[in-house]
């Protein structure tokens, strides 16, 4: 691992990144796999490792599903964290419907509290028996709860965009 110290201001940013062992792979074999830790969530990072391999075989890599056979390793490693709270609208129930013809609104639009779930999606390539990484992406974004479920395909997909680059930083989604 490496260090980048950044002054911004008055403000000092640590970011931690992987040391690129060598050049990435410009194909191959690939296996994609998902590393869970206590910050994982099962639901996104089944979405993100389906997405990955989806976006790997765009770059040119052969997806197999066996890791032992496989030249390379993706490491796809999610994590889901609560950051606070936002008022969001949220439109009330269905309107009660009276008889033939007469519909009541119930409620209208109402404001609520929704939890806010920063979403990050990392993905790290080694070769097989080798821990040394031949590249690395993230993507991050904070969305109400939800909605961070429904986008860790385009987390996927923005964490491999600029592949074969290498962006020591994560790149966000708004």
């Amino acid at each position: 691992m490496f260090m980048t110290l950044t002054t911004l201001g008055s403000a000092t940013l640590l970011a931690l990144a992987p040391t690129i062992a060598a050049a990435p792979p410009g194909g191959g074999t690939i296996a994609v796999v998902s590393t869970t830790d206590a910050e994982s969530d099962a639901a996104i990072s089944a979405v993100a490792r389906e997405a990955t391999m989806a976006a790997l075989g765009d770059k040119g890599f052969t997806i197999l599903d066996d890791s032992d056979h496989a030249a390379y390793i993706a490491d796809v490693r999610t994590s889901r964290t609560a950051v606070g709270t936002s008022v969001a609208r949220t439109r009330g129930a269905a309107p009660a419907v009276m008889g033939s013809g007469v519909n009541i609104p119930l409620s209208g639009n109402r404001s609520s509290l929704v939890t806010m779930q920063r979403v990050m999606i990392e993905v790290r390539i080694h070769k097989r028996g080798d821990d040394a990484v031949l590249w690395h992406g993230a993507a991050v974004t904070v969305r109400p709860g939800p909605a961070a479920e429904r986008l860790a395909m385009q987390l996927s997909r923005a964490a491999l965009s600029a592949y074969p680059a290498v962006v020591e930083t994560a790149v966000s989604i708004p």
